[in-house]
C-alpha cells in the first residue's frame, strides 16, 4: 500500500509540473502581448511628437519667410524713395554725401591731425 500514496505523489507532481509549465507559457504569452501593445504605444507616441515637431518647424519657417519678405520689401521701399530724393535734389545729395565722408574720416583718423 506505500506504492499508492507515491503513485498519488508522483501523479501530483507531473501535475503540477504542466500546470507551471502551462503557466509559464501564458506568463510568457501575457509579456509578449504586453510587449508588443507598449511598442505600439511608443511608435505612436513617437509619431505624433514627430508631427508636431515637423508642423512647429514648418509654421517657424514660414514666419522667417514671411518676417524676411517684410524686411526686403521694407528695404526695396525706403532704396526707392532713396533713389528719388537723389533725383530731386542731386545736389544737396552730393554735398550731404560728402559732408558724411568728411565726418566719418574724421571719426576714423582720430583726430591725429
Amino acid at each position: 500500500m506505500a506504492q499508492a500514496p507515491q503513485k498519488d505523489s508522483n501523479a501530483e507532481l507531473e501535475a503540477v509540473k504542466a500546470d507551471l509549465a502551462q503557466l509559464r507559457g501564458d506568463v510568457g504569452d501575457m509579456l509578449k502581448a504586453f510587449k508588443e501593445q507598449n511598442e505600439a504605444r511608443v511608435r505612436q507616441g513617437a509619431g505624433r511628437a514627430r508631427d508636431e515637431v515637423q508642423s512647429a518647424f514648418d509654421e517657424g519657417l514660414d514666419t522667417l519667410n514671411r518676417g524676411y519678405e517684410q524686411a526686403r520689401q521694407y528695404g526695396d521701399k525706403r532704396v526707392e524713395e532713396a533713389e528719388q530724393m537723389v533725383g530731386r535734389h542731386p545736389l544737396t545729395s552730393v554735398v550731404a554725401a560728402f559732408g558724411v565722408g568728411f565726418v566719418i574720416a574724421k571719426l576714423i583718423d582720430g583726430g591725429r591731425h
